[in-house]
């Protein structure tokens, strides 16, 4: 996919990668041991044993450890995982003998270069047989350069797909992602059911995630009838949004889009307020995923919020592991670990269903069969039907949310738009908050 004015997204990303591999090459010793093959233009030699052994490379720590609730909901859709594939299956049928999986963990701390090192020691000290790699470009990136330096199978999760393939093409590693064009499209398809003047403020920093949203903002919203105030990127973690929130109301937009983490989030939202600036809508997006987070911003304070919705129990998909439909799965999860699914489930459920098929296919821990296994898959799972196109892509559906009180966790999403997902067809129009939306 290209959209005009991409250079400096490329660059971003070749920046964040260059110093990746770099570290990885020139660290030695430990974990961080140059890899069996990698240089050699030969895959890493297969593990042995009677276990197969998958590194799962996340953040379970830092701002980013949310998306997993500090790793509690990724440990425990593993276990549950595990329990279908090790107890019950007895294992994965590799070469005439039952193997079972193992998951050894590696926490990014929600840092780029973290990720990598993690990687790494997955690929070169664990020897482990696949990679996962999970949350953002900031893992998945990083995790992919890995996995092609030391010819190990990788299957990625949760990012878009554009800033992932600026770092390709791929040979080893595999993306379950969202197409960020779909995204965006989601996005002016809710709002073309709300009241608004159709000017949008963007707060937009100059990571990756940022510099491309507004980009393809920019392409698309003059032919959707809106317009676009940008007052430009700023470093990641700015603390005082002030001078950028001012511009965006004096400009008078009624809708206003953040896409920042957490913390940066709880600062926009608390200095529109401190400005006494009400958009009509606004969407708090990539952080703000968990009804946690929503309460955390304080009593109201995010009734009526607006963000992309990447999973709901309102699927219609079966899990391919244990039978299992979006809304029996989401009620475990809750009552499991006391949190909304909101965001993780759908992501972390198709990681082992993907893997497990195709570990099945393959009958062999060769890194070469497993590639082939994966580039065959076409998988009906618990986000959709997963098929990897030729860009190593398999993509997953995204569709538009709005936040709104509920009873047990203080809110729930409601989905308000899903254009490019025909197998969901009933969606509730956007609830209107009194105060909020100028009494609308």
């Amino acid at each position: 996919m290209k959209f005009k004015g991409k250079k400096a997204w490329v660059v971003l990303l070749a920046l964040v990668c260059a110093l990746a591999l770099s570290l990885g090459a020139c660290s030695s010793g430990g974990g961080n041991a140059p890899a069996q093959g990698g240089d050699s233009g030969a895959p890493a030699a297969a593990a042995t044993g009677d276990t197969i052994k998958i590194g799962y490379v996340l953040p379970l720590t830092g701002p980013m450890a949310s998306y997993s609730v500090g790793g509690v909901g990724a440990k425990y859709i593993a276990e549950e995982a595990l329990k279908v594939i090790n107890d019950e299956k007895g294992g994965i049928d590799i070469g005439g003998q039952k193997m079972k999986v193992e998951i050894v963990w590696g926490d990014t701390e929600s840092d780029p270069t973290k990720a990598q090192e993690v990687a790494t020691k997955l690929a070169t000290s664990d020897k482990v047989n696949l990679l996962f790699g999970e949350w953002t470009p900031a893992t998945t990136s990083p995790v992919s350069a890995v996995a092609e330096r030391n010819k190990i199978p990788a299957i990625l999760a949760n990012g878009p797909d554009t800033s992932w393939l600026e770092g390709g093409p791929y040979d080893w590693s595999f993306g379950l992602f969202f197409n960020y064009d779909y995204f965006i499209d989601e996005y002016f398809n809710g709002w073309d059911k709300m009241d608004t003047n159709k000017r949008i403020g963007l707060v937009l920093d100059s990571n990756v995630d940022g510099v491309g949203m507004a980009e393809i903002m920019k392409a698309k919203a003059p032919e959707r009838g809106y317009t676009i105030v940008d007052p430009g990127r700023f470093p990641e973690g700015t603390n005082d949004y002030m001078q950028v929130l001012t511009q965006i109301q004096n400009e008078d937009c009624d809708i206003l889009v953040a896409s920042l983490l957490n913390p940066e989030l709880v600062t926009v939202w608390n200095q529109c307020q401190q400005l006494g600036y009400t958009p009509k809508t606004a969407v708090l997006s990539k952080g703000m995923h968990l009804a946690a987070e929503i309460n955390a911003l304080g009593e109201g304070k995010g009734e009526g919020l607006c963000i992309e919705t990447q999973w709901s129990p309102q699927f219609p998909w079966i899990n391919s592991l244990n039978g299992k439909d979006a809304q029996t799965l989401s009620d475990e999860y809750e009552a499991a670990i006391s949190s909304s699914p909101d965001l993780e489930l759908g992501w972390d459920w198709t990681l082992f269903e993907v893997a497990y098929d195709a570990l099945s296919r393959a009958g062999s821990l060769d890194p070469e069969a497993i590639r082939q296994a994966l580039i065959a898959t076409d998988l009906e799972t618990t986000y959709g039907n997963i098929v990897f196109a030729e860009n190593h892509v398999g993509y997953c559906p995204i569709v538009f949310g709005q936040w709104v009180k509920d009873e047990k966790w203080g809110y729930k999403k409601v989905l308000i738009a899903a254009g490019h997902v025909p197998e969901v067809t009933q969606f509730a129009e956007p609830i209107y908050i009194p105060g909020y939306d100028s009494g609308k």
